[in-house]
């Protein structure tokens, strides 16, 4: 009996679940509020997303178990069932949810069109395309076919650079790859990188664009015409002679060119920043430009070297109130300022014991931060005339005691009273070779200590590159891959390079035994001051021919790695640029490489002076 009245109860209980539509069983919550998640969303025709409803009581607790109504307030935009919300076509509609007489607030719907499934896609063989003038450029264009898709696609380029021009190609159905071409006009302009849309088009399915770079260029050896204006900027820094004598490229591309510059007292240090493209740059100094002052009387900027952070090492000499010419050293920060944290307000004077007169040509800093600066010292004795010079400061500009005697170096080079003087450094790991002469080139190397390196040379120099005779100097240095030291200047009045090995000796694979002399003008005067390494190992040179056309003009040649002229590069491997006007003098002081991954290609800059109705910067740049 006892059985039959518990199993009663729970029929009774079931039916009475069961009931729909009552009051509520005393004790059951009740729903004030139901909240729907997502509160916005968007789905694609034919595509589907799902919304959450949850239920709330008076005390803000989740009620379980309801079974909500869904609506849409459209339904031939979107349709709604069990909280699974299906696009329909485009538009906005807005879901409910409602339990026990409570309705929830809307969830804002998007629906969008479907997208296509893709058909095929595009690769390409290269993002960055160069054209050079009267040739074509081609690139290779891979298929790769979606979905069952086999029927011919159509290539087209658009936005191509004034002058050039790409027919279109068809990749024949089932094929996987076609060739596009751009050509350049003979008379084309030269162009900046320019954004080129290369679109793949077949009837019936979505098209596919990529994008490529490409660049008009001209001939290796050519004015580059997008620099300046036709390939050259002249600049008027002063009121009176302006000379530039160095230039650095910092990693953006801007172009910092340092030398003297006639101030409104006396001639002063010059610095000038040009954009990329050769403009003054209008976020340095004023206007591009900075005059720094010593003391009031000649100042000559003739070395410029970058640090990494940014700040701008500037290396000449300064006259001192007695008339004396003295090392002297600027930091500027990035923007052109004075750097307060170098020397007194961003300058450093040093003065060699017994010399009348301290002259600095090169400069360069060390990864420590450490600055060596290198030029000459007039000892004025019949034993040591004028000698090769050193000095290295600490980062604050102090002369750093752990260098030669107190921070300063004197070498003669040969015996007796000549003139020798450092015109250029560089860094052969942690050693420091500083080149120059007056006669022959000649070269010193240094351990970091400031001793000469006994294992270079003779004694640690090399004191005689040409031989017995020669009238020369050498004007730079640069240690190449190999770390060999690659040289250049003038010889007999002739542009002259040579190689040594790592440890000094004449390298024989390089011109003739080592050396090489290109006579730019058989019957007068030319000299490389500038020097610069490709990374294919070609050496380029910068200076200046008389009796080309003019008084004097800029030269740029470019040697093979094995020390020969590059055919392939101007004129039988040299470019003349007259700059000035008429016979008017004009000459590249310095020479550097600016490299521009958007073409991609690294031009060379040369800069000098020109002479118009004063001297002015002037800076060239040229093709690779």
């Amino acid at each position: 009996m006892r059985s039959i009245q518990i199993i009663s109860a729970v029929l009774l209980t079931g039916s009475l679940a069961a009931c729909g539509g009552g009051s509520p069983t005393p004790g059951t919550p009740t729903i004030r509020t139901i909240e729907l998640t997502p509160a916005t969303a968007s789905v694609a025709v034919g595509q589907n997303v799902s919304l959450t409803a949850i239920a709330k009581d008076q005390a803000g607790h989740t009620v379980t178990g309801v079974t909500f109504s869904w609506k849409s307030s459209s339904e031939t935009v979107a349709k709604v069932a069990g909280g699974v919300v299906t696009g329909m076509t485009a538009g906005t509609a807005n879901v409910t949810a409602s339990a026990n007489g409570v309705t929830s607030a809307p969830a804002a719907i998007t629906v969008t069109q479907a997208q296509p499934q893709s058909s095929f896609d595009l690769t390409l063989s290269q993002d960055r395309l160069p054209v050079i003038t009267g040739t074509s450029a081609t690139l290779t264009v891979t298929v790769t076919r979606l979905n069952g898709f086999t029927g011919p696609i159509t290539l087209n380029a658009s936005n191509l650079p004034a002058g050039a021009s790409a027919a279109p190609v068809t990749v024949a159905a089932g094929q996987t790859s076609a060739t596009v071409t751009v050509s350049a006009a003979a008379n084309a302009a030269h162009s900046q990188p320019t954004a080129v849309t290369l679109s793949g088009s077949s009837a019936g399915v979505p098209a596919v664009n990529k994008t490529v770079t490409v660049t008009v260029r001209g001939p290796a050896g050519s004015l580059d015409t997008t620099f300046g204006t036709q390939g050259i900027a002249v600049t008027p820094v002063g009121a009176g002679e302006d000379v530039p004598y160095a230039m650095a490229v910092q990693p953006d591309g801007k172009i910092v060119v340092a030398g003297r510059v006639a101030g409104t007292v006396s001639d002063d240090f010059g610095v000038v920043r040009y954009t990329r493209d050769g403009a003054l740059d209008p976020t340095f100094g004023a206007g591009g430009k900075v005059l720094i002052d010593f003391e009031g009387r000649s100042d000559i900027a003739r070395a410029v070297a970058l640090q990494p952070d940014g700040k701008i090492v500037v290396a000449g000499n300064a006259t001192t109130g007695a008339g004396e010419e003295r090392f002297a050293v600027a930091r500027l920060n990035s923007a052109g300022t004075l750097d307060a944290s170098f020397g007194t307000g961003g300058r450093v004077e040093t003065a060699f014991p017994g010399s009348s007169a301290d002259r600095a040509y090169a400069a360069l800093v060390q990864p420590d931060g450490k600055i060596v600066v290198g030029g000459q010292a007039n000892l004025a004795s019949n034993t040591s005339g004028v000698d090769f010079a050193l000095a290295r400061y600490t980062a604050t500009g102090a002369l750093d005691a752990g260098f030669g005697t107190g921070g300063q170096v004197l070498t003669a080079m040969t015996a007796g009273s000549g003139t020798e003087a450092i015109h250029a450094l560089a860094l052969q790991g942690s050693k420091i070779v500083a080149a120059g002469g007056e006669g022959d080139f000649r070269v010193a190397r240094y351990t970091a200590a400031g001793t000469l390196d006994a294992s270079f040379g003779t004694g640690g120099k090399v004191s005689a590159v040409f031989g017995a005779g020669s009238i020369g100097v050498a004007n730079a240095v640069v240690v190449d891959a190999q770390n060999r030291l690659v040289l250049a200047g003038q010889s007999q009045n002739d542009t002259a390079a040579a190689r040594l090995t790592e440890n000094g000796a004449l390298d024989a694979s390089f011109g003739e035994g080592g050396k090489k002399v290109i006579a730019i003008n058989a019957d007068n005067w030319d000299a490389a001051n500038g020097l610069a390494i490709q990374s294919d190992g070609k050496v380029v040179l910068g200076g200046w021919v008389y009796g080309v056309g003019s008084q004097s003009n800029f030269t740029v040649t470019r040697l093979t790695a094995g020390g020969q002229p590059d055919g392939g590069f101007g004129t039988g491997g040299t470019t003349v640029t007259p700059v000035a006007t008429g016979i008017k003098q004009d000459e590249a002081q310095a020479l550097a490489l600016q490299p521009d991954e958007r073409i991609p290609a690294t031009r060379i800059v040369a800069a000098g002076l020109r002479q118009d109705s004063n001297q002015d910067f002037a800076l060239t740049r040229y093709w690779p």
